[in-house]
């Protein structure tokens, strides 16, 4: 979840808290406040860390399928999860790219590390700032990415 939304809950359920204290409950406007504050605070870490314990609700492919696959597919649903949240893709689609392609040049490559690696930078070529680059990828780019590592 974005930091935005993040604050905005978190500034809604501390004034929804202080509101509900304050008017039918009968608390001091002061001490409404002070317990609407913790109730911000644990909102927002709440929010915050809830990505990661989201479902993916997408099939799992067949058994007899390869890793590569499966994790193509995995991809697939979380580029789509990603599509409007930056952050979204750095934490969860970016790693598994870059999984995705170590493993297809593993193939090639049985000794490769990383995608770091000066032949899997050689290889991608200018693709390879997709899966180390601050910015969003277009889905071309994306796309590009993918048929080149088909091809490897």
């Amino acid at each position: 979840m974005s930091t935005v939304k993040v604050v905005i809950l978190a500034v809604l359920a501390g004034a929804a808290m202080a509101a509900v204290a304050a008017w039918p409950g009968g608390v001091p406007v002061f001490w409404a406040v002070a317990l609407g504050v913790p109730v911000a605070a644990l909102t927002a870490v709440g929010t915050r860390f809830s990505g990661a314990l989201e479902p993916l609700w997408t099939a799992v492919p067949s058994a007899d399928s390869a890793p590569a696959q499966l994790r193509a597919a995995t991809l697939t649903a979380r580029l789509a999860e990603a599509a409007a949240d930056p952050d979204r893709f750095r934490t969860r689609v970016r790693p598994r790219l870059r999984a995705l392609a170590a493993a297809r040049l593993r193939e090639r490559w049985p000794d490769l590390s990383d995608v770091d690696d000066p032949r899997a930078r050689a290889a991608l070529g200018g693709h390879h700032a997709v899966l180390t680059g601050e910015a969003m990828p277009t889905p071309r780019a994306l796309a590009d990415l993918l048929d080149r590592l088909e091809d490897v």
